[in-house]
């Protein structure tokens, strides 16, 4: 924009914001540290992000709406004439950011904090009025693409509600606590009943009344670190969701997870909406061993203990991370929803380490029938790509790693068992080690390349270098929705040899590399606090020239599944880098062939699916919660939501027979003589199904 124009705009606007700011109860004055933080974020950016991007008004829109964002996700504190009174701002950012200006920041969160207490207040009101639950309303459940609100008047009827819904969700989970209760004790005695009544209660309204408080108390302790990352944060996510500013406090918080990463309970959580969701549960941590917290849960509250849970939906995530985390052996109660429609529950977690051994391949052997004969086909579980550089690089006798283990493991069922193909299980595997992915793939195809890396200034490529050596067998490979990053790559290398086949849903899409700067490192900032970036230098491509980002892997026989890529996966993700080829390699297909068999195999599936009750059951649940998923209001009457959590009770119920909550990927399942796991996983019955096809088709076409 002009120049000249853009610094009238600011001197004038600075006057209003000094004004506001001299009565501001902590101190926001920008100083040198915050101006240099700010100028070198961007520089950094700007000189090393793989997208070299450039400052300009676009940027500054897209910074302006996602820290609004940041601040206020559904539109339930500013006004309509706050965001007009800042709209100066909208295309002078790219101006203000790179000469180290971030007041727009401090002014915007300044009024944030005034329009978060006037809704505490108004809050505080509505909880002294009586609250009928037998009106027949709706409240809207997701209001983060709806238009910014008037006047305080339409704000107080839209909190009425939200808070009508609040304290009726508390109203349904004692309900439905007593039922449970009632139930238990028919089953053991009646004093159990007596325990339950007897057992004090926080008033339903006092709980909400003190998450705002304690909200509004937590906004209140932010200081000028806090508010400069939302800020920096929100400008490091216009060139990608995986490129973030962290401060001080936050990276040795960060570098502590790290430490502390096989203590605690096991879970990675992100930010979606004011609500800490869960993004996936580790393999061999706590949370996977209790078995109820599941990936796509929201955490509305955190208690140590027995102590009452604190409500956390609006709370910065890194202090929900620190209260989650804690001492192993202590107890952690999280009550969470499974989404924005149903009732709160409670989930105690023991926090522990997380066992090694939980995490690492794991191998079976099933036996089938093939041409009247009996046949052995092994599945090998590998929930992610772990490897012991330092242990490794010392030569330490036992350091973990994911291709010594599976060679291991390999090795006993070619040469004891004998068998005579394989389905290795990556469901849910989120990545880890590139180094491994690479050398697990060497082990099936005989040679040449696996993986391209681009960065901004050249391509290499990653190869096979294990001399040839490799299985020479059928080959299954199963994928989901979280599946990620280097399993996207091994799945990626044995699609595109033609060495396998790619079975059950379409995998996560993360196709990019990031890189974490100390920038204590920069010789400006070294006597500072200046915290950390992360930042995207670089694509994974496969060999055909096709990036994993975004599309992933698409599977050449699909699973019906609940858990989508369209709803989970990496393409959902705001500011996300675009999907894109380049020159493929030249590659040595295997003589296998195995994609030559795919109108065999998917017609053989298909019909068994057609036929097996499980799976048409899992269909009928599939839409039914996609119906259920695709609804805007949630009803505000007492009877409906009783009716509407039995529905979704019996639903969850079904559902868990048929997934068995997928067993064999907690319990050592080393099958020995032949003995199966007690658990049935209809999606691992089916590949070895078609493992069995495969093996069919191969054995006749050789007579």
């Amino acid at each position: 924009m002009n120049r000249f124009f853009a610094v009238f705009i600011l001197l004038t606007s600075l006057i209003g914001f000094l004004g506001c700011v001299a009565h501001a109860q902590q101190d926001v004055k920008a100083n040198l540290e915050e101006k240099l933080i700010a100028q070198y974020v961007v520089k950094v950016m700007e000189q090393f992000h793989y997208s070299t991007p450039k400052m300009n008004d676009t940027v500054s829109e897209m910074l302006f709406d996602g820290y609004l964002k940041r601040l206020d996700p559904n539109r339930y504190f500013f006004l309509e004439e706050d965001i007009k009174t800042w709209q100066i701002y909208k295309d002078v950012l790219d101006d203000m950011l790179p000469r180290g200006d971030v007041q727009f920041a401090y002014r915007v969160y300044e009024k944030y904090l005034e329009r978060v207490k006037e809704r505490v207040d108004h809050i505080s009101k509505l909880l002294q009025e009586n609250i009928s639950f037998e009106d027949d309303e709706f409240v809207t459940m997701d209001r983060k693409n709806m238009p910014w609100v008037k006047s305080k008047e339409e704000l107080d009827e839209i909190w009425r509600k939200e808070v009508k819904n609040q304290l009726l969700q508390h109203k349904l989970a004692e309900i439905l606590e007593e039922e449970k209760a009632k139930e238990g004790a028919k089953k053991d005695n009646v004093e159990a009943k007596k325990d339950t009544e007897n057992k004090p209660k926080q008033d339903i309204k006092e709980r909400v009344s003190k998450r705002y408080e304690r909200f509004y108390r937590f906004l209140k302790e932010h200081d000028n670190y806090d508010i400069l990352e939302y800020f920096l944060d929100s400008f490091t996510e216009v060139f990608d969701p995986h490129s973030n500013y962290m401060n001080w406090r936050a990276i040795q918080d960060f570098e502590i997870s790290l430490k502390l990463s096989l203590q605690g309970i096991g879970a990675l959580l992100t930010s979606e909406d004011g609500y800490p969701k869960v993004e996936r549960i580790v393999p061999g941590g706590a949370a996977e061993q209790q078995g109820q917290l599941k990936a796509g849960y929201r955490i509305i509250a955190v208690g140590q203990g027995n102590e009452t849970p604190e409500a956390v939906i609006d709370m910065p995530l890194n202090k929900v991370v620190r209260k989650i985390r804690g001492k192993k052996g202590t107890q952690v109660t999280l009550v969470v929803i499974k989404d924005l429609h149903s009732v709160p529950f409670q989930i105690v977690i023991t926090r522990d380490d997380i066992k090694l051994t939980d995490r690492a391949a794991k191998g079976e052997v099933r036996e089938v029938t093939l041409n009247g004969k009996k046949s052995k086909l092994g599945v090998l579980f590998i929930p992610s790509f772990y490897r012991d550089f330092e242990g490794i690089q010392q030569k330490e006798e036992g350091a973990k790693s994911t291709v010594q283990d599976v060679r291991v493991i390999l090795e006993g069922m070619v040469k004891k068992d004998k068998i005579d193909g394989l389905v290795i299980d990556l469901r849910s595997n989120p990545g880890g080690s590139l180094e491994e992915a690479i050398d697990l793939a060497g082990l099936f195809i005989p040679a040449g390349p696996v993986v391209q890396i681009r960065s901004m200034q050249d391509k290499y490529v990653r190869e096979d270098n294990d001399n040839g050596f490799f299985y020479d067998m059928p080959l299954v490979v199963m994928v989901n929705a979280f599946s990620a990053s280097a399993s996207e790559i091994f799945a990626g290398a044995i699609q595109d040899y033609n060495r396998g086949i790619i079975v059950g849903q379409n995998t996560y899409g993360k196709g990019t590399v990031q890189n974490l700067l100390d920038l204590t490192r920069l010789t400006p900032l070294k006597n500072f606090k200046p915290g950390a970036l992360k930042y995207t230098t670089a694509k994974f491509y496969r060999v055909t020239g096709a990036s994993t980002q975004q599309k992933g892997v698409a599977p050449d026989i699909a699973y019906p599944a609940f858990v989508t890529v369209e709803e989970y996966g990496e393409a959902t993700l705001k500011n996300v880098m675009p999907w894109d080829e380049i020159e493929p390699l030249t590659l040595k297909k295997t003589d296998h062939e195995a994609r030559e068999y795919l109108p065999y195999l998917n017609k053989k599936h298909l019909k068994r699916v057609e036929k097996d009750s499980l799976f048409q059951e899992l269909k009928d649940y599939i839409t039914w919660w996609k119906e259920r998923k695709n609804r805007k209001t949630l009803s505000l009457n007492l009877q409906k939501r009783i009716a509407l959590n039995k529905e979704d009770e019996q639903w969850a119920k079904r559902i868990e027979k048929i997934l068995e909550d997928n067993k064999h990927a907690e319990e050592d399942v080393v099958v020995k003589d032949e003995k199966k796991s007690d658990s049935k996983d209809i999606y691992l019955e089916e590949s070895v199904n078609i493992l069995r096809d495969m093996i069919y088709q191969i054995k006749k076409k050789q007579s």
